[in-house]
């Protein structure tokens, strides 16, 4: 699990501001209630009837968020997700300055298209970190981006400078703060906060996981 200092992640988001939308907003956003839905805010695979809900906050550039991605989240999607027994929400947590255009790049192709783009920013995480080291992220960011309907560098930038984008990561970050998030990746499992930590760090180990609290679910 890759843990962050609350400095470093406002660090992050205030790179949004100053960085990936090219200025500030004093307006704020307008938090969604979550308190009866936690599919208010994030990325939803699943059934809302689904017995349990899985939330997972997680950057793009973090290398325990990959291994999550590309060792757990598929046997998971197809043992418990497509089967109706889990509902999968993905909220996203900057940990890096760079996390911000990346995740800023996804949400303009449309939450329809943005777990294609997720899948295509982690299997080029290392092209991703390298690219910003070298100072040609926009580059690197530009071609995942027309591969996904972001179509030239004019699209590009007013994606980065689109203010609802930013205020669309602000509050997820916000909500990210009232559940004690200080790592990445964090899940909260029917509302157990758990860290990447353990037996879970394994699709068996997580499956173990999900059984208990849905024979927990159903013995409610």
């Amino acid at each position: 699990m890759e843990r962050i200092s609350r400095r470093t992640a406002l660090a992050a988001v205030s790179a949004l501001a100053l960085v990936a939308c090219g200025g500030s907003d004093d307006s704020p956003a307008s938090p969604p209630k979550t308190d009866s839905d936690p599919a208010a805010i994030g990325h939803v695979i699943g059934s809302a009837d689904a017995p349990v809900t899985l939330v997972e906050y997680a950057s793009p550039t973090c290398w325990h968020c990959k291994l999550f991605h590309d060792s757990i989240l598929p046997e998971i999607q197809e043992k418990y997700i497509s089967t109706g027994k889990v509902r999968f929400i993905y909220r996203e947590y900057p940990v890096h300055e760079i996390d911000v255009p990346v995740y800023a790049m996804a949400l303009c192709t449309g939450d329809s298209n943005f777990f294609n783009v997720l899948d295509d920013v982690f299997e080029h995480q290392s092209g991703i970190t390298d690219a910003a080291r070298n100072g040609v992220l926009k580059a690197a960011l530009l071609a995942i981006g027309e591969r996904h309907g972001i179509k030239g560098e004019a699209a590009f930038d007013a994606c980065m400078s689109d203010e609802a984008i930013r205020s669309r990561l602000k509050v997820t970050f916000d909500q990210a703060q009232k559940d004690g998030i200080k790592g990445t990746p964090t899940f909260i499992l029917n509302g157990e906060v758990s860290q990447f930590e353990g037996d879970i760090r394994t699709a068996e180990g997580f499956s173990t996981k999900l059984d208990t609290l849905l024979a927990n679910a159903a013995g409610q």
